[in-house]
């Protein structure tokens, strides 16, 4: 597998500043898992199948996504219901999802995102990056299943 954790970082990067007009700042992924152990987080995940079998998994902190629903519908966050949140990270994934599938192997098809309660396992991890916004954590992960 060829997608580094710059390679991610970069296509993550690229989609909040493009979509929401938001800089994250690179953040040292194991302090942020640990931040986010102690915070009210929200993870979506968008599976891969067919040539490449695996996952995109983003997990942040319930900041981060009222911060991100908040930009997206250029409201204040008081403004927000829990799914106008939830549909604002689930397209981030999703959109982050497809563009990793002209990087990785043959031509895998996405499946909708899915909101998760907790960070489950999801396969080996191939590449992972970790960025702050406004000082809160965020994590994307790109994982692989075996066969």
């Amino acid at each position: 597998m060829s997608i580094s954790a710059d390679d991610l970082g970069r296509v993550v990067r690229t989609i909040w500043s493009t979509q929401l007009g938001l800089e994250l700042e690179d953040g040292d992924s194991e302090a942020l898992n640990i931040g986010l152990a102690a915070r009210d987080t929200i993870t979506v995940v968008v599976k891969f199948s067919g040539d490449f079998s695996g996952a995109l998994v983003q997990r942040c902190s319930q900041q981060v996504s009222v911060v991100a629903a908040s930009a997206a519908f250029a409201t204040s966050n008081g403004d927000l219901g829990s799914t106008d949140v939830c549909d604002v990270l689930a397209e981030l994934a999703h959109v982050t999802a497809g563009n990793l599938k002209s990087i990785l192997p043959g031509q895998p098809e996405t499946s909708f995102p899915t909101t998760l309660d907790a960070d489950k396992d999801m396969g080996s991890l191939i590449a992972e990056a970790g960025f702050e916004l406004q000082g809160e954590p965020l994590i994307v992960r790109l994982t692989g299943l075996e066969g």
